[in-house]
């Protein structure tokens, strides 16, 4: 199926978004995050869990998370990785997983053959739709073959009638990269959000021409477009970074929310924050192109507070933010952890799910 075809077989989406009546206090999300309960925990001994998101349907609580296999080491999310499907009668666990969502098993000869990463399950208007980053090439275990699979990333979509699949893909990516542009090598991650005139903003990273294999600056890129699956185009601005810096931020999520657009983004060096370095932030927009730190602008430093009393700190990782609206509002944060160093293979990553004072 091509987008074309899914577009002419589909009905005209409605652009009305609906509103939360009142004014919108400002968030703080350093108040409004409780800690973390044991059942509200993804893992598994066998399988590094990363990051993922839910919708609702039919009562049940549907999961789409990525994870890979312990065999194969961390370093094998670009690689390895699948996206998987779990339910739960509560957006914060214990999770029942199906195993890999249907529609998205392994397909040679296109853009996302081998490797499926960092799922985005969305509803509009009743039809689901899946954001991710696909990619293809040698499943060798070389340094080689790693780079090739890394800068072959693509910003991908797939549509369903039902978040437990089967899901149906395309034969060309999302977005593409732009010869030459500040997304020559690669377009990834991407997250998707609906503005109050309707439009859909994408919000992707990609990478500038630079030293192969890893490229030049990585940046933040903005496209808009009528339908949730496109055509999107691209805008001349990047977001959540500077001209110099080489990799300023990570991993954003972005939600529309009263009218107004907002992104938890993971601020690696300290661009923005006050808070230090590797610190997840909070970012408002009016358009989705024109952004700024919030006034509570702390999402929460590299650590976990346990029901138990505990901390776990300093994290590795705390990436691929997600977050569940009950009734237009944050209810649960998604968290993807690695406590410790990347090639501490040992140390399986998990998720967990943060409830939210509202």
């Amino acid at each position: 199926m091509n987008r074309r075809q899914f577009i002419e077989q589909s009905t005209l989406l409605a652009l009305v978004l609906p509103q939360v009546e009142g004014k919108e206090k400002d968030m703080d999300f350093g108040q409004m995050m409780q800690s973390v309960q044991p059942h509200s925990v993804l893992r598994s001994d066998d399988w590094f869990i990363w990051g993922g998101g839910v919708v609702k349907k039919d009562g049940l609580y549907h999961l789409l998370f990525a994870r890979w296999e312990k065999k194969y080491g961390f370093d094998a999310w670009v690689t390895h990785s699948e996206i998987a499907h779990a339910t739960s009668k509560s957006p914060l666990g214990p999770w029942e997983v199906h195993g890999k969502a249907k529609g998205m098993e392994p397909r040679k000869g296109f853009w996302d053959a081998d490797n499926l990463h960092n799922p985005l399950i969305q509803e509009f208007e009743g039809k689901y739709y899946l954001y991710y980053s696909g990619n293809y090439g040698p499943q060798d275990g070389t340094r080689e073959g790693w780079w090739i699979h890394r800068n072959h990333q693509r910003a991908g979509v797939a549509v369903a009638d039902h978040p437990a699949g089967p899901w149906r893909r395309f034969d060309k990516p999302l977005i593409e990269p732009t010869p030459n542009g500040t997304d020559h090598l690669l377009t990834n991650s991407p997250t998707v959000a609906r503005r109050k005139d309707g439009q859909y903003v994408l919000i992707y990273k990609g990478v500038s021409e630079g030293k192969m294999p890893f490229g030049g600056k990585v940046r933040m890129h903005v496209a808009l477009g009528s339908s949730p699956i496109g055509p999107f185009v691209k805008q001349p601005v990047t977001v959540f970074g500077d001209a110099t810096t080489q990799f300023p931020t990570d991993d954003n999520f972005i939600w529309s929310q009263n009218g107004k657009l907002y992104a938890i983004v993971k601020d690696y060096v300290g661009l923005f924050s006050k808070h230090g370095k590797e610190v997840l932030l909070l970012f408002e927009s009016e358009d989705g192109l024109d952004w700024k730190v919030a006034k509570n602008d702390l999402v929460s430093k590299f650590e976990i507070k346990w029901a138990d009393g505990r901390v776990t700190k300093p994290l590795h990782r705390l990436d691929q933010p997600q977050i569940w609206l009950e009734n237009g509002r944050p209810s649960v944060l998604f968290l993807a952890v690695k406590e410790k160093n990347d090639k501490d293979d040992s140390d399986l990553s998990y998720n967990i799910q943060v409830k939210l004072r509202r």
